[in-house]
Protein backbone atom coordinates (compact mmCIF):
# COMPACT_ATOMS: atom_id res chain seq x y z
CA UNK A 1 0.00 0.00 0.00
CA UNK A 2 2.83 2.38 0.92
CA UNK A 3 4.68 1.67 -2.30
CA UNK A 4 1.48 2.10 -4.27
CA UNK A 5 1.09 5.64 -3.02
CA UNK A 6 4.79 6.49 -2.86
CA UNK A 7 4.42 9.21 -5.47
CA UNK A 8 1.40 10.67 -3.67
CA UNK A 9 2.06 11.33 0.03
CA UNK A 10 -1.62 11.94 0.70
CA UNK A 11 -2.79 8.80 -1.12
CA UNK A 12 -2.52 6.53 1.92
CA UNK A 13 -4.41 9.06 4.05
CA UNK A 14 -7.15 9.25 1.44
CA UNK A 15 -7.44 5.44 1.39
CA UNK A 16 -7.70 5.34 5.19
CA UNK A 17 -10.37 8.02 5.12
CA UNK A 18 -12.25 6.14 2.41
CA UNK A 19 -12.21 2.89 4.43
CA UNK A 20 -13.47 4.70 7.53
CA UNK A 21 -16.30 6.37 5.62
CA UNK A 22 -17.35 3.11 3.93
CA UNK A 23 -17.26 1.30 7.26
CA UNK A 24 -19.29 3.98 9.03
CA UNK A 25 -21.90 3.91 6.25
CA UNK A 26 -22.06 0.08 6.38
CA UNK A 27 -22.50 -0.18 10.16
CA UNK A 28 -26.30 0.45 10.19
CA UNK A 29 -26.73 -2.30 7.59
CA UNK A 30 -24.96 -4.97 9.67
CA UNK A 31 -27.36 -7.35 11.36
CA UNK A 32 -26.74 -8.28 14.99
CA UNK A 33 -27.60 -11.78 16.15
CA UNK A 34 -26.43 -14.58 18.42
CA UNK A 35 -25.18 -17.00 15.79
CA UNK A 36 -24.88 -16.73 12.01
CA UNK A 37 -27.70 -18.02 9.84
CA UNK A 38 -26.82 -21.44 8.48
CA UNK A 39 -28.70 -22.80 5.52
CA UNK A 40 -31.62 -24.93 6.59
CA UNK A 41 -31.52 -28.57 5.55
CA UNK A 42 -34.83 -29.75 7.04
CA UNK A 43 -38.38 -29.64 5.70
CA UNK A 44 -41.42 -30.48 7.81
CA UNK A 45 -44.74 -31.90 6.62
CA UNK A 46 -47.54 -31.72 9.19
CA UNK A 47 -50.97 -33.32 8.72
CA UNK A 48 -53.73 -33.06 11.34
CA UNK A 49 -56.06 -36.09 11.57
CA UNK A 50 -58.71 -35.23 14.21
CA UNK A 51 -59.73 -38.05 16.54
CA UNK A 52 -57.29 -40.62 15.14
CA UNK A 53 -55.10 -42.83 17.29
CA UNK A 54 -51.33 -42.96 16.84
CA UNK A 55 -51.65 -46.28 14.98
CA UNK A 56 -54.24 -44.82 12.60
CA UNK A 57 -52.02 -41.79 11.97
CA UNK A 58 -49.05 -44.08 11.23
CA UNK A 59 -51.01 -46.07 8.65
CA UNK A 60 -53.09 -43.31 7.07
CA UNK A 61 -50.63 -40.39 7.17
CA UNK A 62 -47.01 -41.37 7.77
CA UNK A 63 -46.81 -44.28 5.35
CA UNK A 64 -48.40 -42.25 2.57
CA UNK A 65 -46.01 -39.33 3.10
CA UNK A 66 -42.97 -41.63 3.14
CA UNK A 67 -44.10 -43.36 -0.05
CA UNK A 68 -44.77 -40.02 -1.77
CA UNK A 69 -41.39 -38.39 -1.06
CA UNK A 70 -39.32 -41.56 -1.44
CA UNK A 71 -36.86 -41.14 -4.30
CA UNK A 72 -36.79 -37.33 -4.49
CA UNK A 73 -33.48 -36.15 -5.94
CA UNK A 74 -32.36 -33.90 -3.08
CA UNK A 75 -33.71 -36.00 -0.20
CA UNK A 76 -31.36 -37.77 2.20
CA UNK A 77 -33.74 -39.19 4.84
CA UNK A 78 -37.34 -38.95 6.00
CA UNK A 79 -38.56 -39.48 9.58
CA UNK A 80 -42.22 -39.47 10.51
CA UNK A 81 -43.67 -39.20 14.02
CA UNK A 82 -47.22 -40.41 14.58
CA UNK A 83 -49.11 -39.03 17.56
CA UNK A 84 -52.76 -38.97 18.47
CA UNK A 85 -54.48 -36.68 15.99
CA UNK A 86 -51.38 -35.56 14.06
CA UNK A 87 -48.57 -36.88 11.87
CA UNK A 88 -45.30 -34.98 11.43
CA UNK A 89 -42.68 -35.92 8.83
CA UNK A 90 -39.19 -34.38 8.80
CA UNK A 91 -37.29 -34.62 5.53
CA UNK A 92 -33.52 -34.04 5.55
CA UNK A 93 -31.80 -32.66 2.46
CA UNK A 94 -28.72 -34.44 1.12
CA UNK A 95 -25.40 -32.62 1.20
CA UNK A 96 -25.08 -30.21 -1.70
CA UNK A 97 -28.80 -30.26 -2.49
CA UNK A 98 -31.03 -27.30 -3.35
CA UNK A 99 -33.39 -26.59 -0.43
CA UNK A 100 -35.79 -24.48 -2.52
CA UNK A 101 -36.13 -27.23 -5.12
CA UNK A 102 -36.62 -29.83 -2.37
CA UNK A 103 -39.41 -27.82 -0.74
CA UNK A 104 -41.11 -27.37 -4.10
CA UNK A 105 -40.82 -31.08 -4.95
CA UNK A 106 -42.21 -32.09 -1.55
CA UNK A 107 -45.19 -29.75 -1.92
CA UNK A 108 -45.90 -31.20 -5.36
CA UNK A 109 -45.78 -34.80 -4.11
CA UNK A 110 -47.85 -34.11 -0.98
CA UNK A 111 -50.53 -32.23 -2.96
CA UNK A 112 -50.76 -35.22 -5.30
CA UNK A 113 -51.75 -37.60 -2.46
CA UNK A 114 -55.49 -38.31 -2.81
CA UNK A 115 -55.73 -41.17 -0.31
CA UNK A 116 -55.64 -39.18 2.93
CA UNK A 117 -58.80 -39.69 5.04
CA UNK A 118 -61.54 -37.14 4.30
CA UNK A 119 -61.42 -35.62 7.79
CA UNK A 120 -57.72 -34.71 7.61
CA UNK A 121 -56.81 -31.05 7.40
CA UNK A 122 -54.77 -29.54 4.58
CA UNK A 123 -51.11 -30.66 4.85
CA UNK A 124 -48.64 -27.94 5.88
CA UNK A 125 -45.18 -28.02 4.29
CA UNK A 126 -42.56 -25.64 5.68
CA UNK A 127 -38.82 -25.19 5.81
CA UNK A 128 -37.37 -25.45 9.33
CA UNK A 129 -34.73 -23.37 11.16
CA UNK A 130 -35.61 -20.05 9.54
CA UNK A 131 -35.91 -18.09 12.79
CA UNK A 132 -33.75 -17.45 15.87
CA UNK A 133 -34.93 -16.95 19.44
CA UNK A 134 -34.56 -13.40 20.79
CA UNK A 135 -36.40 -13.41 24.13
CA UNK A 136 -39.43 -14.90 25.88
CA UNK A 137 -42.08 -13.01 27.84
CA UNK A 138 -43.53 -14.82 30.86
CA UNK A 139 -47.10 -13.72 31.64
CA UNK A 140 -48.43 -14.70 35.08
CA UNK A 141 -51.72 -13.88 36.72
CA UNK A 142 -54.54 -15.15 38.94
CA UNK A 143 -56.85 -16.18 36.07
CA UNK A 144 -57.77 -19.75 35.10
CA UNK A 145 -55.64 -21.52 32.48
CA UNK A 146 -58.08 -21.06 29.54
CA UNK A 147 -58.42 -17.37 30.41
CA UNK A 148 -54.63 -17.06 30.71
CA UNK A 149 -54.19 -18.44 27.20
CA UNK A 150 -56.85 -16.10 25.80
CA UNK A 151 -55.10 -13.17 27.51
CA UNK A 152 -51.73 -14.30 26.13
CA UNK A 153 -53.15 -14.58 22.62
CA UNK A 154 -54.48 -11.02 22.88
CA UNK A 155 -51.05 -9.78 24.02
CA UNK A 156 -49.44 -11.70 21.16
CA UNK A 157 -51.68 -9.94 18.62
CA UNK A 158 -50.66 -6.53 19.97
CA UNK A 159 -46.98 -7.53 19.99
CA UNK A 160 -46.99 -8.81 16.41
CA UNK A 161 -48.55 -5.51 15.33
CA UNK A 162 -45.24 -3.77 16.11
CA UNK A 163 -43.21 -3.14 12.93
CA UNK A 164 -40.02 -4.50 14.56
CA UNK A 165 -41.57 -7.82 15.64
CA UNK A 166 -42.81 -10.48 13.22
CA UNK A 167 -42.42 -13.86 14.94
CA UNK A 168 -44.27 -14.59 18.22
CA UNK A 169 -45.50 -17.97 19.47
CA UNK A 170 -47.56 -18.77 22.57
CA UNK A 171 -46.06 -21.61 24.63
CA UNK A 172 -46.99 -23.35 27.88
CA UNK A 173 -50.22 -24.93 26.64
CA UNK A 174 -50.98 -28.18 24.87
CA UNK A 175 -54.07 -28.85 22.77
CA UNK A 176 -57.27 -27.64 24.38
CA UNK A 177 -59.47 -30.48 25.58
CA UNK A 178 -63.07 -30.82 26.77
CA UNK A 179 -62.98 -33.69 29.27
CA UNK A 180 -66.18 -35.62 30.04
CA UNK A 181 -66.28 -37.39 33.43
CA UNK A 182 -69.30 -39.73 33.50
CA UNK A 183 -71.40 -40.39 36.61
CA UNK A 184 -71.65 -44.17 37.16
CA UNK A 185 -74.91 -43.92 39.07
CA UNK A 186 -76.54 -41.81 36.36
CA UNK A 187 -75.42 -44.26 33.69
CA UNK A 188 -77.00 -47.18 35.56
CA UNK A 189 -80.17 -45.19 36.15
CA UNK A 190 -80.68 -44.56 32.43
CA UNK A 191 -79.25 -47.89 31.26
CA UNK A 192 -76.37 -46.33 29.41
CA UNK A 193 -72.75 -47.39 29.00
CA UNK A 194 -69.64 -45.30 28.44
CA UNK A 195 -69.49 -46.58 24.86
CA UNK A 196 -73.08 -45.42 24.25
CA UNK A 197 -72.26 -41.91 25.42
CA UNK A 198 -69.02 -41.82 23.41
CA UNK A 199 -70.81 -42.90 20.22
CA UNK A 200 -73.53 -40.32 20.70
CA UNK A 201 -70.99 -37.54 21.19
CA UNK A 202 -69.04 -38.74 18.15
CA UNK A 203 -72.17 -38.82 15.99
CA UNK A 204 -73.64 -35.47 17.08
CA UNK A 205 -70.58 -33.27 17.63
CA UNK A 206 -69.39 -33.03 14.03
CA UNK A 207 -67.89 -30.53 11.62
CA UNK A 208 -67.72 -32.26 8.23
CA UNK A 209 -68.34 -31.47 4.56
CA UNK A 210 -71.68 -32.85 3.35
CA UNK A 211 -71.39 -32.52 -0.40
CA UNK A 212 -72.07 -29.99 -3.15
CA UNK A 213 -75.32 -28.64 -4.56
CA UNK A 214 -74.86 -27.81 -8.24
CA UNK A 215 -76.94 -25.01 -9.74
CA UNK A 216 -76.81 -23.20 -13.07
CA UNK A 217 -75.14 -20.15 -11.60
CA UNK A 218 -72.78 -21.69 -9.05
CA UNK A 219 -71.93 -24.67 -6.88
CA UNK A 220 -72.96 -24.49 -3.22
CA UNK A 221 -70.81 -26.31 -0.67
CA UNK A 222 -72.80 -27.95 2.11
CA UNK A 223 -71.19 -28.52 5.48
CA UNK A 224 -72.54 -30.00 8.73
CA UNK A 225 -71.13 -27.65 11.37
CA UNK A 226 -72.32 -28.72 14.81
CA UNK A 227 -69.08 -29.44 16.65
CA UNK A 228 -69.37 -28.60 20.34
CA UNK A 229 -66.49 -26.28 21.25
CA UNK A 230 -67.42 -25.15 24.76
CA UNK A 231 -68.45 -26.69 28.07
CA UNK A 232 -71.99 -25.33 27.82
CA UNK A 233 -72.48 -26.52 24.24
CA UNK A 234 -71.27 -30.02 25.13
CA UNK A 235 -73.42 -30.18 28.27
CA UNK A 236 -76.51 -29.33 26.15
CA UNK A 237 -75.91 -32.29 23.82
CA UNK A 238 -78.88 -34.73 23.93
CA UNK A 239 -77.80 -38.23 24.93
CA UNK A 240 -81.16 -39.96 25.33
CA UNK A 241 -84.65 -39.06 24.12
CA UNK A 242 -88.01 -40.63 25.07
CA UNK A 243 -91.21 -41.08 23.10
CA UNK A 244 -92.91 -38.48 25.26
CA UNK A 245 -90.33 -35.86 24.33
CA UNK A 246 -88.26 -36.16 27.49
CA UNK A 247 -84.52 -35.68 26.99
CA UNK A 248 -81.41 -36.58 28.94
CA UNK A 249 -78.56 -34.17 28.27
CA UNK A 250 -74.87 -34.82 28.77
CA UNK A 251 -74.69 -32.29 31.60
CA UNK A 252 -77.12 -34.41 33.67
CA UNK A 253 -74.96 -37.54 33.60
CA UNK A 254 -71.44 -36.13 33.37
CA UNK A 255 -69.16 -33.29 34.40
CA UNK A 256 -67.57 -31.42 31.50
CA UNK A 257 -64.34 -29.53 32.15
CA UNK A 258 -62.35 -27.28 29.82
CA UNK A 259 -58.64 -28.08 30.24
CA UNK A 260 -55.44 -28.72 28.34
CA UNK A 261 -54.48 -32.19 27.24
CA UNK A 262 -50.89 -32.55 28.52
CA UNK A 263 -49.94 -31.51 32.03
CA UNK A 264 -46.24 -31.67 31.15
CA UNK A 265 -46.69 -28.75 28.74
CA UNK A 266 -47.55 -26.43 31.63
CA UNK A 267 -45.01 -23.70 32.48
CA UNK A 268 -44.39 -22.36 35.99
CA UNK A 269 -42.53 -19.06 36.44
CA UNK A 270 -41.52 -18.19 39.99
CA UNK A 271 -44.00 -20.78 41.22
CA UNK A 272 -46.96 -19.35 39.28
CA UNK A 273 -48.77 -20.69 36.22
CA UNK A 274 -47.41 -18.81 33.22
CA UNK A 275 -47.89 -18.33 29.52
CA UNK A 276 -44.74 -17.81 27.46
CA UNK A 277 -44.59 -15.57 24.43
CA UNK A 278 -41.54 -16.70 22.46
CA UNK A 279 -40.24 -13.83 20.33
CA UNK A 280 -38.03 -14.83 17.40
CA UNK A 281 -36.44 -13.03 14.46
CA UNK A 282 -36.09 -13.83 10.80
CA UNK A 283 -32.77 -13.79 8.96
CA UNK A 284 -33.29 -10.18 7.84
CA UNK A 285 -34.09 -8.76 11.30
CA UNK A 286 -31.76 -7.39 13.98
CA UNK A 287 -31.84 -9.08 17.41
CA UNK A 288 -31.11 -5.88 19.34
CA UNK A 289 -33.70 -3.85 17.45
CA UNK A 290 -36.31 -6.53 18.16
CA UNK A 291 -35.23 -6.68 21.81
CA UNK A 292 -35.51 -2.93 22.27
CA UNK A 293 -39.04 -2.95 20.85
CA UNK A 294 -40.03 -5.87 23.12
CA UNK A 295 -38.70 -4.10 26.23
CA UNK A 296 -40.67 -0.96 25.43
CA UNK A 297 -43.78 -3.05 24.75
CA UNK A 298 -43.48 -4.97 28.04
CA UNK A 299 -43.07 -1.75 30.03
CA UNK A 300 -46.16 -0.28 28.38
CA UNK A 301 -48.23 -3.44 28.97
CA UNK A 302 -47.16 -3.72 32.60
CA UNK A 303 -48.31 -0.15 33.23
CA UNK A 304 -51.89 -0.95 32.12
CA UNK A 305 -52.06 -4.62 33.21
CA UNK A 306 -54.79 -5.83 35.61
CA UNK A 307 -53.83 -6.22 39.28
CA UNK A 308 -51.46 -9.12 40.03
CA UNK A 309 -50.69 -9.71 36.34
CA UNK A 310 -46.97 -9.56 35.63
CA UNK A 311 -44.84 -9.45 32.48
CA UNK A 312 -41.27 -10.74 32.89
CA UNK A 313 -38.51 -11.14 30.31
CA UNK A 314 -36.79 -14.52 30.35
CA UNK A 315 -34.51 -16.55 28.03
CA UNK A 316 -32.95 -13.28 26.94
CA UNK A 317 -30.66 -14.42 24.13
CA UNK A 318 -30.24 -10.89 22.77
CA UNK A 319 -28.37 -9.87 25.94
CA UNK A 320 -25.55 -12.23 24.93
CA UNK A 321 -25.11 -10.28 21.70
CA UNK A 322 -25.15 -6.98 23.58
CA UNK A 323 -22.60 -8.23 26.12
CA UNK A 324 -20.22 -9.39 23.40
CA UNK A 325 -20.62 -6.11 21.52
CA UNK A 326 -19.83 -4.18 24.70
CA UNK A 327 -16.77 -6.37 25.26
CA UNK A 328 -15.61 -5.82 21.68
CA UNK A 329 -15.95 -2.04 21.96
CA UNK A 330 -14.32 -1.96 25.40
CA UNK A 331 -11.38 -4.14 24.34
CA UNK A 332 -10.91 -2.10 21.16
CA UNK A 333 -10.82 1.19 23.05
CA UNK A 334 -8.49 -0.20 25.69
CA UNK A 335 -6.12 -1.60 23.07
CA UNK A 336 -6.20 1.64 21.12
CA UNK A 337 -5.42 3.78 24.16
CA UNK A 338 -2.74 1.45 25.55
CA UNK A 339 -0.93 1.14 22.22
CA UNK A 340 -1.01 4.91 21.73
CA UNK A 341 0.33 5.62 25.23
CA UNK A 342 3.09 2.99 25.05
CA UNK A 343 4.27 4.24 21.66
CA UNK A 344 4.10 7.84 22.86
CA UNK A 345 6.60 6.95 25.59
CA UNK A 346 9.23 6.16 22.95
CA UNK A 347 8.16 8.00 19.81
CA UNK A 348 6.54 11.27 18.82
CA UNK A 349 2.84 12.06 19.24
CA UNK A 350 2.26 12.10 15.50
CA UNK A 351 4.00 8.77 14.98
CA UNK A 352 2.04 7.12 17.78
CA UNK A 353 -1.26 8.53 16.49
CA UNK A 354 -0.90 7.09 13.01
CA UNK A 355 0.14 3.69 14.29
CA UNK A 356 -2.87 3.56 16.64
CA UNK A 357 -5.15 4.51 13.72
CA UNK A 358 -4.54 1.04 12.28
CA UNK A 359 -7.16 -0.38 14.65
CA UNK A 360 -10.23 1.79 13.81
CA UNK A 361 -9.35 1.88 10.10
CA UNK A 362 -9.00 -1.93 9.92
CA UNK A 363 -12.20 -2.53 11.89
CA UNK A 364 -14.28 -0.11 9.83
CA UNK A 365 -12.88 -1.64 6.64
CA UNK A 366 -13.80 -5.08 7.98
CA UNK A 367 -17.39 -3.95 8.66
CA UNK A 368 -17.64 -2.76 5.05
CA UNK A 369 -16.43 -6.15 3.76
CA UNK A 370 -18.81 -8.02 6.10
CA UNK A 371 -21.70 -6.08 4.58
CA UNK A 372 -20.58 -6.90 1.05
CA UNK A 373 -20.37 -10.66 1.69
CA UNK A 374 -23.62 -10.80 3.68
CA UNK A 375 -22.16 -11.55 7.12
CA UNK A 376 -23.52 -10.23 10.42
CA UNK A 377 -22.16 -9.22 13.80
CA UNK A 378 -22.60 -12.42 15.81
CA UNK A 379 -20.82 -14.58 18.37
CA UNK A 380 -18.41 -16.03 15.83
CA UNK A 381 -17.48 -12.84 14.00
CA UNK A 382 -17.07 -10.97 17.28
CA UNK A 383 -14.70 -13.64 18.62
CA UNK A 384 -12.72 -13.29 15.39
CA UNK A 385 -12.55 -9.51 15.83
CA UNK A 386 -11.41 -9.87 19.44
CA UNK A 387 -8.62 -12.20 18.33
CA UNK A 388 -7.73 -9.79 15.54
CA UNK A 389 -7.22 -6.94 18.02
CA UNK A 390 -4.23 -8.63 19.60
CA UNK A 391 -2.75 -9.81 16.29
CA UNK A 392 -3.17 -6.42 14.68
CA UNK A 393 -1.62 -4.51 17.56
CA UNK A 394 1.40 -6.86 17.64
CA UNK A 395 2.05 -6.43 13.93
CA UNK A 396 1.51 -2.65 14.12
CA UNK A 397 4.06 -2.27 16.90
CA UNK A 398 6.63 -4.42 15.06
CA UNK A 399 6.26 -2.41 11.84
CA UNK A 400 6.20 0.93 13.68
CA UNK A 401 9.36 0.14 15.65
CA UNK A 402 11.24 -0.80 12.48
CA UNK A 403 10.09 2.35 10.67
CA UNK A 404 11.30 4.40 13.65
CA UNK A 405 14.73 2.79 13.44
CA UNK A 406 15.01 3.82 9.79
CA UNK A 407 13.97 7.37 10.68
CA UNK A 408 16.80 7.53 13.18
CA UNK A 409 19.25 6.71 10.36
CA UNK A 410 18.32 10.00 8.73
CA UNK A 411 15.93 8.75 6.05
CA UNK A 412 12.88 10.71 4.99
CA UNK A 413 9.53 9.73 6.49
CA UNK A 414 8.23 8.20 3.28
CA UNK A 415 11.46 6.28 2.58
CA UNK A 416 11.63 5.07 6.19
CA UNK A 417 8.03 3.84 5.96
CA UNK A 418 8.71 1.97 2.71
CA UNK A 419 12.03 0.43 3.75
CA UNK A 420 10.93 -0.33 7.31
CA UNK A 421 7.78 -2.08 6.17
CA UNK A 422 9.55 -4.04 3.43
CA UNK A 423 12.19 -5.24 5.87
CA UNK A 424 9.74 -6.90 8.27
CA UNK A 425 7.11 -7.79 5.66
CA UNK A 426 8.10 -11.45 5.43
CA UNK A 427 8.05 -11.90 9.21
CA UNK A 428 4.68 -10.17 9.56
CA UNK A 429 3.16 -12.16 6.69
CA UNK A 430 4.48 -15.46 8.06
CA UNK A 431 3.03 -14.59 11.47
CA UNK A 432 -0.31 -13.83 9.82
CA UNK A 433 -0.21 -17.07 7.82
CA UNK A 434 0.54 -19.09 10.96
CA UNK A 435 -2.41 -17.54 12.81
CA UNK A 436 -4.66 -18.11 9.79
CA UNK A 437 -3.68 -21.78 9.67
CA UNK A 438 -4.48 -22.16 13.38
CA UNK A 439 -7.88 -20.44 13.30
CA UNK A 440 -9.07 -21.22 9.76
CA UNK A 441 -10.46 -24.68 10.73
CA UNK A 442 -12.98 -22.90 12.97
CA UNK A 443 -14.69 -21.71 9.80
CA UNK A 444 -15.75 -25.30 9.06
CA UNK A 445 -17.43 -25.95 12.42
CA UNK A 446 -20.84 -25.27 10.92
Amino acid sequence: MIQLFAGHPTGANLLMALLMVLGAVSLPQLGRETFPDFESELVEVRVVYPGATAEEVENAICQRIEDAVDGLTDMEEVRCEAREGIGTATIEMREGGDIDRLVSDIKTEIDAIDSFPDVTETPVVRQLNLTDLVVSIAITGPMAEPDLKVFAEAVKDRLVALPEVSQVAVQGFSERQLRVALDDEALRRYGLSAADVANTIRQQSLDLPSGVIETREQDVLVRFADERRSEQALEDLVILGGQTGAEVRLGEIATVTDRFELDEARVLFNGRRAALLQVSKTQDEDSLVVMEAVRAFVDAQQAVAPPDVRFDLTRDVASIVQDRLDMLVENSLQGLVLVFLVLWLFFSFRFSFWVAMALPVSFLGTFFVLTLIGYSINMLTMVALLIAIGLMMDDSIVIAENIASHLQRGKSRLRAAVDGTREVAQGVLSSFATSACVFAPLAFLA
